[in-house]
């Protein structure tokens, strides 16, 4: 591909218009075009202000100068070429042009009858020869002569030179070719370290109120990627222990498919609100989680809690231990505490013969199971 539809590409790919483009870089809008459209005549024979331009432009859009330099030093040397063989053509014209007017002022004088029997071949020896100005004859012959041989030899160097800047592009395609082959695999590489060191493991803690705890992330990514496609426009707003995230927001209005990336470092739990749900697909870290609509009503925002840990454990270990030690509190503090503990105790008993279990990758879920978070409040 040539340098100038190289440049065009790039600056379409960037979805910046020539106006853009000039507003950047204060460069004439119609300079850009005739880059763009190896229009080199715009820049009136100014070769050195063409580089300069160009080189500008690269840096502009970012494209490499070095990469393209020799193609655009060939283009503009058989620019000069071309433009100098047509001024010497014009100069031709013009000569042409006042030898038939003087040719046509000549035939307006009344001429000598020709002898109808003398060759042609008799003049032209009489005329190189015997003449007074057959010097001058020899010598105009020559010069035509010369000058013929140097247009031959101006055409050579021109070929040549079209034929080494053509091999010098396909040389440089074929590096191309080879460094984008190179870098395909570094990422191909790269997302397979990725996805082995991210493997992420989730289950469902409170199905009915999607509830899920997620396991993997602090021992591997270091963030929690969010990833909502959004078939009706709608708000997204994400909490991280309560805390409104940093790049989150209550009011914007989003839409095809909408990301985040949370930071985390210990233990928490991200909260995700979608203002307007409709069968949204949604991923944590490239794990699809399904939305349970059974406490879920159309029209209200459809919740996701998140907790993170650093193994699918700990969520039930640290709930075992809170309710222990806030029994053991209150019993020692207050000596209403003792019906608080019974009634603890009583909410969280449930028999084996009324436990119900779902299945959601391959986890199993409590449905019958209540939990005390210490404060008095049972869910």
């Amino acid at each position: 591909m040539p340098y100038y539809q190289l440049l065009k590409q790039r600056r379409l790919s960037l979805r910046l218009s020539i106006q853009d483009i000039s507003s950047q870089t204060r460069l004439a809008p119609q300079y850009i075009q005739a880059v763009e459209e190896n229009n080199l005549a715009v820049f009136n024979d100014d070769f050195n202000f063409i580089r300069y331009f160009i080189r500008y432009y690269c840096e502009a859009i970012g494209v490499n100068w070095n990469a393209i330099q020799p193609e655009v030093d060939a283009n503009i040397a058989a620019y000069a070429s071309n433009r100098t063989t047509k001024i010497s053509d014009g100069t031709a014209e013009n000569k042409i042009t006042k030898t038939k007017k003087r040719a046509s002022a000549k035939k307006s004088k009344p001429k000598k009858k020709k002898k109808k029997d003398h060759p042609i071949r008799k003049r032209l020896n009489y005329a190189f020869n015997k003449s007074k100005n057959a010097r001058y004859y020899r010598i105009g012959v020559l010069v035509l002569c010369v000058v013929l041989v140097l247009a031959l030899i101006n055409w050579g160097i021109s070929y040549s030179a079209n034929k080494s800047t053509q091999t010098a592009e396909a040389e440089r395609q074929a590096e191309l070719a080879k460094k984008e082959q190179e870098t395909k695999k570094l990422a191909e590489q790269r997302q397979s370290s990725t996805t082995s060191t991210d493997t992420i493991e989730m289950q469902a803690t409170d199905k009915e109120n999607n509830v899920y705890e997620v396991a993997g992330i602090l021992t591997g990514s270091k963030s929690v990627d969010l990833t909502i496609t959004m078939p009706e426009d709608s708000t997204v707003v994400v909490y991280k222990d309560d805390t409104l995230v940093s790049d989150s927001d209550t009011e914007t209005v989003y839409s095809d498919t909408y990301t985040q990336s949370i930071s985390v470092s210990s233990k928490c739990t991200i909260q995700v609100e979608i203002g307007t749900y409709s069968n949204n697909k949604i991923k944590i870290n490239g794990k699809s989680v399904t939305f349970n609509k059974t406490n879920w009503q159309k029209g209200e925002p459809a919740v996701l809690y998140f907790d993170i840990v650093k193994t699918l454990s700990d969520t039930s270990d640290s709930s075992s231990d809170d309710t222990s030690s806030d029994s053991t509190t209150d019993t020692s503090t207050d000596t209403t505490s003792t019906d608080t503990t019974t009634t603890d105790t009583t909410t969280t008993d449930t028999s084996a013969a009324d436990t119900t279990y779902y299945t959601d990758d391959s986890t199993y879920y409590d449905s019958t199971a209540t939990y005390n978070d210490g404060s008095g409040t049972v869910y």
